[in-house]
């Protein structure tokens, strides 16, 4: 292509953080973690069962990584480094506030709310009246009936699980997408742009991920069902300096036991590209799906005439209801209204 470049640009976030993520990082984000660690250990004081301690954990987890990820889509944060501190803030405080609410908790579930709550609930928060209640619970047993060491073993355990949720919950819920600096806003959602009856492997894709898109017009047709390559487009939606190609194939594939599994291959991750490489790309895509079409059918004649099936020409042998109400052949024109005779008949 005439604007392909031999040198490929893909998409880095800027690492900016607006003012407001700042703002609300400690007005909104740090309120909401620990309103959700107060609810947190207000569950699993209440459920009596150890094992089931651990779909609050899950929960809160989840709860926390949605949160976050969430908070840096609203306020437009492009620095990987302030997402990830603001996913250990959130944690920490609901940790934090899930302990300092936990004595609390306990005495008002044993005595009732009346026991002076609002004196309970700020003393719990202090930091050395959190550590001498852990100190208690390490000695006299904990909620769960357990104490020593496999208590704090417990509280390792819940710890790692509540920071695993949220990691893999705000990795799959944050927004990966191009960022549009000169419009100030996300790009849409990469939609398909173009389905490619190509191989994922196949050589030709290493100069196109390197920016000779031109490439694109040496890939093979795949000769056989079973796996594409589709071309993503991110774009912005207010103007046409925020363009971004992904390639992703995939297929079935057998997976050594009889039986077969989906599997699909990254090829090309944001990649820049211009509005008139887009126009070249859908060309390319359309006349490759012409040579596929065309393949189909050729593999289909073939497959025919193996198996002695094959289509013959209609004016070959035109069956008996073809023949004309008036005598005449019509699967031979140039015949006379009455048919030759067969000289090996016997007849005269």
């Amino acid at each position: 292509m005439s604007a392909a470049t031999p040198r490929a640009t893909f998409y880095a976030p800027s690492g900016l953080v607006p003012m407001a993520a700042w703002v609300l990082l400690p007005t909104a984000l740090v309120p909401l973690a620990a309103l959700f660690g107060i609810a947190y250990c207000v569950v699993i004081v209440l459920i009596p069962f150890l094992k089931l301690r651990w779909l609050g954990s899950l929960a809160l987890g989840w709860v926390l990584g949605l949160t976050v990820a969430k908070f840096c889509h609203l306020t437009k944060v492009r620095s990987r480094s302030f997402a990830t501190l603001s996913a250990v803030v959130a944690l920490l405080v609901a940790w934090y506030s899930a302990w300092g609410i936990h004595r609390t908790v306990i005495v008002v579930a044993q005595l009732g709310p009346d026991v002076g709550l609002a004196q309970l609930v700020v003393l719990g928060f202090i930091p050395s009246e959190i550590i001498s209640w852990m100190k208690l619970m390490f000695d006299q047993g904990g909620t769960a009936q357990l104490k020593s060491w496999p208590l704090v073993g417990v509280w390792l355990i819940e710890l790692a699980t509540i920071a695993y949720f949220t990691i893999t919950t705000f990795k799959a819920q944050q927004n990966d997408q191009p960022f549009c600096e000169h419009c100030d806003r996300w790009n849409g959602t990469a939609d398909p742009f173009i389905e490619l009856p190509v191989s994922a492997g196949d050589p030709a894709w290493q100069p196109v991920s390197e920016g000779w898109l031109d490439g694109v017009r040496k890939l093979k047709v795949k000769e056989q069902d079973g796996e594409q390559v589709t071309l993503l487009l991110s774009t912005c939606p207010e103007c046409d300096r925020s363009n971004y190609l992904s390639a992703s194939g995939g297929g079935w594939q057998p997976d050594g036991n009889g039986g077969v599994v989906f599997m699909e291959i990254p090829i090309i991750r944001h990649m820049a590209i211009t509005p008139k490489q887009i126009e070249e790309l859908r060309e390319l895509g359309e006349l490759l799906d012409e040579a596929y079409e065309e393949l189909q059918g050729t593999t289909e004649v073939d497959e025919n005439q193996a198996d002695g099936t094959a289509d013959w020409p209609e004016s070959a042998d035109a069956p008996a209801s073809e023949q004309a109400t008036d005598g005449s052949n019509t699967a031979y024109p140039d015949a006379e209204a009455t048919p030759p005779k067969n000289p090996f008949s016997g007849e005269r």
